[in-house]
């Protein structure tokens, strides 16, 4: 926790679609709204990096100056949906420790019927027999960039969270680790 993860991804992704047009998908496996989903933090970001000008936040989606679209789907209630899901140059799946293998099965080839298209994926460990983490960190195809960082690779890290992770060091070594 507190790596920076989903704010250096949602930073990139804006970014990129402030000067590039392209279709992002942001899901992950259960979104029962677009509350479950990364949108408030895009949101967020995008009037901290002061790109309000390049953005207009709409009800379900966020597009860009540029043409640029950012969609918000959930996985699991919807894979029919994503199936379909035309046109998708990158996505985003935070929260992926979550996805299952039937996900992948459908996201991966979806994305990936475009030339160019690019998964970001984060998440916080979990069980190593996870799909998630068996698919990207235990064997990850040929073309898999993966970066592992946590609170010590970001420069921000937040002093509430150093109180708490010093907290859960001295009162629960084992579960720390």
């Amino acid at each position: 926790r507190g790596a920076a993860r989903s704010w250096s991804v949602a930073r990139y992704l804006l970014w990129k679609a402030a000067s590039t047009k392209i279709r992002i998908l942001c899901t992950r496996e259960l979104q029962g709204s677009i509350a479950d989903s990364v949108y408030r933090l895009l949101c967020d970001q995008i009037l901290a990096l002061k790109m309000g000008h390049l953005y207009t936040v709409q009800k379900n989606s966020i597009v860009s100056a540029c043409g640029s679209e950012f969609l918000f789907k959930g996985l699991r209630h919807n894979i029919m949906e994503i199936k379909s899901t035309e046109g998708v140059d990158y996505a985003w799946v935070e929260e992926a420790q979550a996805v299952s293998t039937e996900s992948w099965d459908v996201l991966i080839p979806t994305l990936f019927r475009r030339a160019g298209g690019r998964l970001f994926i984060t998440f916080n460990t979990g069980e190593v027999d996870d799909p998630t983490y068996q698919r990207f960190v235990v064997n990850p195809p040929g073309n898999c960039v993966t970066k592992k960082v946590s609170y010590r690779d970001n420069p921000f890290f937040p002093p509430a969270l150093e109180e708490e992770r010093i907290d859960r060091l001295r009162l629960d070594p084992d579960g720390y680790d």
